[in-house]
Order: structure tokens, then C-alpha cells, then sequence
């Protein structure tokens, strides 16, 4: 299974550890999709800075996703839910590690 399967997967099941532990001690995830929601973007330094910011956004119900596809080795699209606000949203892995853990990863609006 890819990077960008388990991710996918990890998302849709709002598994926030599972998540963190696709990403290098030192990952980063950009995301763009919030400023069509009216929020800010964010940018997520370290596996243990993403777990919590999951942790946070999955029990407080403010984020999810739903129908993610793999588009290939490297991108999923989905929809990403925003307390409510639905994007169309593609996500790429932009860098991996030697052993496969996630480096950098961005999600824009589609």
C-alpha cells in the first residue's frame, strides 16, 4: 500500500495516531483548502504537532473527508469538510523518506 493509500484511508477512518505515524519525525503538511472555507490555511510541522492537530479536528468534529480516491502513486482526491463547508480537494505527497515515511505533503482545492 502507497503513502498516499494509507493516508487516505487513515483520513476517512479519522485514525489522527495512524496518521502521524505516516509522516517522518519532521513531516510537514500544507493545506490550501481552508482559505475557500474562510479560514486560515494551515501548515503542520512534525509528526507530533499533526497528530494533535488531528486529534484536535476529528473529535471537535470540524473535519473530515469523504469519497477519496487514489488518482495514482502520489495524489487523492476528496472531499474535505470543513464544520460543514464542503472543497473538492487533492491531495499530493510532494517528498518521502528512504522508508517510506511521509516528508511533505500538500492539499489544495481542486
Amino acid at each position: 500500500m502507497t503513502a498516499i493509500e494509507k493516508y487516505v484511508e487513515a483520513m476517512e477512518n479519522k485514525d489522527y495516531a495512524g496518521l502521524a505515524n505516516l509522516f517522518s519525525p519532521n513531516g510537514i503538511i500544507n493545506d490550501y483548502c481552508t482559505n475557500s472555507a474562510a479560514q486560515n490555511e494551515y501548515h503542520i510541522y512534525g509528526r507530533e504537532a499533526i497528530n494533535m492537530f488531528f486529534r484536535n479536528k476529528f473529535g471537535f468534529r470540524k473535519y473530515s473527508i469523504l469519497d477519496g480516491e487514489v488518482v495514482n502513486s502520489t495524489q487523492a482526491e476528496f472531499i474535505a469538510n470543513f464544520g460543514g463547508y464542503n472543497i473538492m480537494a487533492i491531495a499530493t505527497v510532494r517528498e518521502i523518506t528512504e522508508d517510506g515515511l511521509i516528508k511533505r505533503l500538500t492539499v489544495r482545492p481542486k
